[in-house]
């Protein structure tokens, strides 16, 4: 979301992912990742009203493309893991996903949610991104 929709924290998300493309680092994601991210630019249309229709329909095209470009792991591969990290952690599968997925690559889960690097960074590369 960071990327296509300007929220705290935005530049640092950008910038780190400028980094690890430059150093030619795939990207991944898994597959709720994008219904999760729409979820958010229709509340900030609806809720917060601080994004416009014609803005959440530029943060929608560049979503897509953004996602198109990723690797998508599907929850079906990761959800033992998953299982075990939700129930292990007190959090949510939603989380837990991210984590099993940096886990299963051997990856570095970036995030901007403090509760869910506090709980990665015991389980997996994690990288907070704050500005």
């Amino acid at each position: 979301m960071k990327l296509v929709v300007t929220e705290p924290d935005s530049k640092e998300a950008q910038m780190t992912v400028r980094d690890f493309l430059k150093r030619r680092f795939s990207l991944h994601t898994v597959d709720i990742a994008l219904a999760e991210s729409l979820n958010a630019i229709w509340k900030h249309t609806n809720v917060h009203a601080d994004l416009g229709p014609n803005d959440a329909k530029a943060a929608v095209q560049d979503l897509i493309r953004i996602h198109d470009k990723l690797e998508v792991l599907a929850t079906g591969e990761l959800a033992e893991d998953t299982t075990t990290i939700a129930q292990s952690q007190d959090v949510t599968i939603y989380d837990a996903l991210y984590v099993a997925a940096a886990r299963k690559l051997n990856g570095t889960l970036l995030t901007s949610d403090r509760k869910l690097y506090n709980t990665a960074s015991g389980l997996t590369n994690t990288k907070l991104l704050k500005t």
